[in-house]
């Protein structure tokens, strides 16, 4: 339950946030928070149920911009094209879910989540890439990319 609730709420609010401050900082904000719940995980000895609502919770805010600001980031680089672009998302986040679930059987936990951090940093870079081409390619800072607030295409086509 705290998983759901964080992602319903913290949808809403990062959209929001985004807006203000810029799709870079959110990200980062959501890949730092996974990598701290996962290492925290690593480390942690289960004595009591408390902290582990608070990794929940973590987890959940890190969800709802995974959720829902992916999406939003495919319809920004993908304008006019987004049918193959959210087709092929769906197509690599199933073959995702699948080796995740082939895998989990035949690893030890401890590895299983080393290769979640692997995989987070690998995606992290990508990302980063992925802005720093789409700037390049505009000459100017995507919607919601650097400061955060709509740029719209013909005003940044005027300066």
């Amino acid at each position: 339950k705290a998983v759901v609730s964080t992602q319903s709420t913290g949808s809403v609010t990062f959209g929001y946030l985004l807006k203000k401050i810029g799709r870079v900082p959110v990200f980062t904000m959501a890949a730092v928070l996974n990598l701290v719940v996962i290492f925290i995980l690593l480390e942690w000895t289960p004595t009591t149920h408390s902290y582990l609502y608070l990794f929940a919770v973590m987890w959940g805010m890190a969800d709802a911009v995974w959720q829902t600001q992916i999406n939003a980031f495919y319809g920004v680089i993908f304008v006019g094209n987004e049918e193959p672009a959210f087709a092929n998302y769906r197509l690599w986040e199933s073959i995702g879910f699948l080796a995740a679930y082939l895998l989990s059987n035949n690893l030890q936990l401890k590895v299983f989540m080393y290769l979640m951090v692997a995989w987070l940093l690998a995606s992290y870079i990508g990302y980063t890439v992925i802005e720093v081409l789409e700037r390049k390619r505009t000459g100017s800072c995507s919607v919601y990319a650097c400061t955060g607030g709509v740029v719209a295409p013909k005003e940044q086509e005027e300066k």
